[in-house]
């Protein structure tokens, strides 16, 4: 019992020790709030399919202005505010763009709202873009939701205000919108060189082409004009107005764009250097910038215009009656023929000047006085041929003709065409510098060497240079010469030439019908482009498809068609001539009675006329007969072309063609094609073939 009753008492002491001890604190925890959005894009964290994986569901697209709405929720505590953070792709035109960035820690804001009004920027080029919302909740012991909430979308901006250029269109000389104010002569108004030079008239022009669909604009106005462009802008979603304006002259990303402020409504141009513009193309692009930077960006609001008004050309040939017809030249050109394409120095002498003129010409003695804007108009031109006289080679060979549309010249010639024009708002200024003595005998102006013509300076009503082109299709194919445009002239600088030229000076080594067209060249580098392919405008009127109720219709004047190599032709004696009457099946020939005026070899280099060292002339000849097959019922004609006279080269032995005894008379035709050229159809452009047209001759008994 002793024993049982001290064991008792240990245990229930062992009890009431432990009972008497401070029980343990219970561990400390905060939990972390959790975030949610309401009202958003579909949340791209929180989305997860019945397993518990997160889905990433379609990218939304909402409106720039948009209204979000969060909440968050602790479970042992309460939420005492938000940090939102929103990133966006980098806009680089051009580009793809790159992935969404994270925010950073600089990115995120702090708000005790559950919602507010964004206002999401997009890419001014395309007017869209995408982000990336992020939001976490914090508690009232300052722990954060370790997994914000998040949605990507795109952000569109559907309703940019329209920018609108204004311009008094139909009117004319505004005075308000956009427009251009220059000075200007009128063609009447051309500097002759002598009286007193006339004063330009202002002029104002209303911008109102808005051409895009190509580089062309209709609206033209003068070189250094003045260049006023106005605008404003239209909403087209309530409480959406343009914040800034953007706008630039020119084309391409090289060209930046000037941003403003929306209260600046207009640009000026050429009123300083810094603004100044030269001539050519002008496209002014204008964008208006609303809230989320966003703009209209195509259809572009743009004005289009060209700085420098088209200079005008016309032939100014020599007049056919001002002298006999041919000129005869012996002494006074170059080396192979080559006659003088210069100003005339008048009374200066020596060999670099004109000993006799060429009267009613650009040669003659009024060529360094009178300016291109009043040169006559006459669609003329010289041809320039040193002929060979095989009877009698001491003959004077050296002669210039005058010619006109439609006419034929000779193979080898070189032909001389001179134009006169006029330009209304372009410096003069000719690259002219001519090195001879001055004439005291002259008036003071041209003693010192410095003659209208020569002298450079402001606008005076004529271009400054020429260009020139002839293409030339042939005969034998149809195919078009491979031609380009000549560089400007007259041009007389050593570094570039050692000769100049005041005409559109040309060898004519090829054959077939040649479309010659001058462009005026101005000051400031426009160049008379109203007609690109000079072959395919005459072509397009010759088919009908310009009409005369056309505008390119008067055009017509600025093309001078000619054609080159005279064919050759036959002589009198020739055999056989219509009518003959041949004593039996024997029709003679005579195809060494055929003469050609121009006789050229494709060797022949040097131009300007006959070059004896490259003949004999060459011929080729086709003969056949056409006439009734013999005993054909119904009666049907035949054709007899025999090899030996087919595309010969050589008349030796050939006196006479038979009959073949097939076709029965007594009339039978007798047709001939005369070239002066070997190889034709193969070598385009060597000369010209001329079918002769049918020969009937008379069958009658030997």
């Amino acid at each position: 019992m002793r024993v049982r009753s001290r064991l008792g008492l240990f245990i229930l002491s062992i009890l009431l020790g432990i009972g008497c001890r401070k029980p343990l604190a219970p561990a400390t925890t905060n939990l972390a709030p959790e975030t949610w959005i309401t009202a958003a894009p579909q949340d791209t964290i929180t989305t997860r399919d019945e397993n518990g994986n997160v889905v990433s569901p379609e990218l939304g697209t909402i409106p720039f202005r948009f209204h979000a709405y969060w909440s968050g929720s602790d479970d042992d505590g309460r939420v005492a505010g938000f940090y939102w953070a929103v990133v966006e792709t980098a806009g680089v035109s051009g580009l793809p763009l790159p992935p969404l960035p994270g925010p950073k820690s600089q990115d995120y804001h702090y708000t005790t709202a559950r919602d507010s009004m964004f206002i999401f920027n997009v890419l001014e080029e395309t007017n869209d873009r995408q982000h990336a919302f992020y939001i976490y909740a914090v508690d009232d012991r300052g722990k954060p939701d370790p997994t914000p909430a998040r949605v990507i979308f795109n952000t569109l901006d559907l309703f940019p205000p329209v920018p609108v250029i204004e311009a008094e269109c139909g009117v004319k000389n505004p005075v308000s919108g956009s427009r251009a104010t220059g000075y200007i002569f009128r063609p009447n108004e051309a500097w002759d060189g002598a009286s007193a030079m006339p004063v330009p008239r202002e002029t104002t022009i209303a911008l109102c082409d808005t051409f895009i669909r190509g580089r062309a604009t209709s609206t033209v106005v003068p070189m250094g004009s003045a260049v006023h462009i106005q605008w404003h802008s239209e909403i087209r979603v309530a409480n959406n107005p343009a914040v800034a304006y953007k706008y630039k002259i020119g084309e391409g990303n090289e060209v930046e764009f000037v941003r403003v402020p929306a209260t600046v409504t207009s640009a000026e141009y050429n009123t300083t250097d810094d603004n100044r513009l030269g001539p050519g193309l002008k496209v002014f692009t204008l964008r208006a910038i609303d809230q989320a930077g966003g703009a209209r960006t195509s259809p572009e609001t743009t004005r289009r215009f060209y700085m420098n008004m088209i200079p005008d050309t016309w032939f100014a040939g020599p007049d056919p009656n001002a002298a006999g017809n041919p000129f005869f030249y012996t002494t006074v050109k170059y080396a192979n023929g080559q006659v003088k394409d210069r100003y005339r120095q008048v009374g200066t002498g020596g060999t670099a000047n004109w000993k006799t003129p060429f009267p009613g010409s650009y040669l003659g003695d009024d060529s360094l006085k009178k300016l291109p804007g009043v040169r006559a108009s006459r669609k003329t031109f010289f041809e320039i041929y040193s002929e060979y006289n095989f009877a009698n080679p001491s003959l004077p060979a050296h002669r210039v003709y005058v010619r006109g549309e439609g006419d034929t010249i000779h193979m080898n010639s070189r032909v001389l065409l001179f134009a006169g024009g006029f330009d209304a708002d372009s410096r003069y200024h000719p690259r002219i510098t001519l090195d001879y003595q001055p004439d005291t005998t002259l008036p003071p102006l041209i003693q010192k060497g410095r003659s209208p013509v020569e002298t450079g300076g402001p606008p005076n009503g004529s271009p400054s240079g020429l260009r020139f082109h002839i293409p030339i299709r042939f005969d034998t194919t149809g195919a078009i010469s491979p031609s380009v445009q000549s560089q400007p002239f007259p041009l007389s600088e050593p570094s570039q030439v050692g000769e100049y030229h005041i005409g559109a000076y040309q060898a004519m080594q090829q054959a077939g019908r040649a479309y010659a067209i001058l462009r005026s060249v101005d000051g400031d580098g426009g160049l008379d482009d109203r007609i690109a392919d000079p072959v395919a405008f005459v072509d397009s009127l010759e088919r009908g498809q310009i009409g005369p109720g056309m505008p390119r219709y008067a055009l017509r004047d600025k093309v001078l068609t000619f054609y080159v190599d005279r064919a050759p032709y036959l002589l009198p004696g020739f055999e056989p001539y219509p009518g003959e009457v041949v004593r039996g099946r024997s029709i003679p020939l005579r195809l060494d009675l055929v003469a050609d005026d121009d006789p050229y070899r494709i060797v022949q280099r040097d131009p300007g006329g006959v070059n004896p060292e490259s003949l004999p002339r060459l011929l080729r000849f086709s003969v056949f007969l056409r006439g009734r097959r013999a005993g054909s019922v119904p009666p049907r004609d035949t054709i007899y072309a025999p090899e030996s006279l087919k595309r010969r080269t050589g008349v030796e032995g050939i006196r006479s063609i038979e009959v073949p005894s097939y076709m029965e008379g007594p009339q039978i035709a007798v047709e001939i094609e005369i070239c002066d050229c070997d190889e034709c159809e193969a070598a385009p452009g060597t000369g010209r073939c001329r079918r002769i047209p049918a020969v009937v001759v008379n069958l009658a008994a030997p």
